[in-house]
């Protein structure tokens, strides 16, 4: 990355300066996350009328519950957070690293990473990570199922109807590119399976039945066809998915009499 000018005088202490914003913001809404959590383990302190080791054990069980509401409370203070802080998804474009457009995709992500970093593991593959996603902006189908954490810029993607997203596969839409932050949408379609691992990078488009296999790395852009198989890296076309048919009744050989009788 090269900056010049003023540019390059300033882009330190901004970066700085943005970095601190943001700790600020995170910690408002960590905060607030994480009060009917403490509220909680107040409450459990307060009312139980057990003593010694019971009391201890009780109020270690009310702290670990109280993890448990503290995350699922961010599943619905971080989609709040994200009109409240004005950081409604990432534009579309190229950016200048300090430009609005750059700012946004910074404060709008950062609310993902908040999940990520604390309890997002806690959530994969259940209805609940499908459903923070399309909190966030993203269009999700029916009976998706998604099982990483590295989701990002999810105003940008969309998945349709039974497509599954393997473990730990890295799917954004953004990308850093000759000194700018690039931004183009994901599209996935129904009934994929993108395998355990794999990359998928801003602008590609996935058909309908496709299959991306284990640590396949789609290039920024690539596109592809409907039941189309891709692996490798980068990703390339190795065959087409087969559609299972219905099984066909078995027939009698020839001349058999399907009577058994006498």
């Amino acid at each position: 990355m090269v900056v010049a000018g003023w540019r390059a005088r300033l882009f330190t202490p901004l970066q700085v300066l943005v970095t601190l914003v943001l700790f600020a913001e995170c910690a408002v809404i960590l905060g607030v996350a994480a009060w009917p959590a403490v509220e909680l383990w107040l409450w459990v302190r307060a009312s139980a009328p057990l003593s010694g080791a019971p009391r201890v054990l009780l109020l270690c069980v009310a702290g670990a519950a109280a993890y448990f509401v503290f995350g699922l409370a961010l599943l619905v203070v971080l989609p709040l957070a994200r009109w409240l802080t004005l950081s409604v998804g990432t534009p579309v474009g190229r950016f200048e690293y300090l430009s609005l457009g750059a700012w946004r995709w910074a404060s709008y992500n950062a609310l993902t990473l908040l999940l990520r970093f604390t309890f997002v593991n806690w959530i994969r593959v259940t209805p609940f990570l499908p459903l923070y996603h399309r909190l966030m902006g993203m269009r999700v189908g029916a009976r998706v199922q998604i099982n990483t954490a590295i989701v990002a810029d999810q105003n940008l993607i969309s998945i349709g109807d039974d497509t599954v997203i393997g473990g730990d596969v890295t799917l954004v839409c953004h990308a850093a590119e000759r000194g700018k932050l690039v931004t183009a949408p994901v599209r996935i379609g129904r009934d994929v399976t993108v395998g355990l691992m794999a990359v998928v990078f801003p602008g590609c488009e996935i058909g309908d039945g496709a299959v991306i296999a284990a640590g396949a790395v789609l290039s920024k852009g690539a596109k592809v066809a409907p039941g189309e198989i891709w692996a490798g890296v980068p990703a390339r076309r190795v065959g087409r998915r087969r559609r299972s048919t219905p099984a066909q009744p078995t027939r009698p050989p020839s001349g058999e009499s399907r009577n058994t009788d006498g």
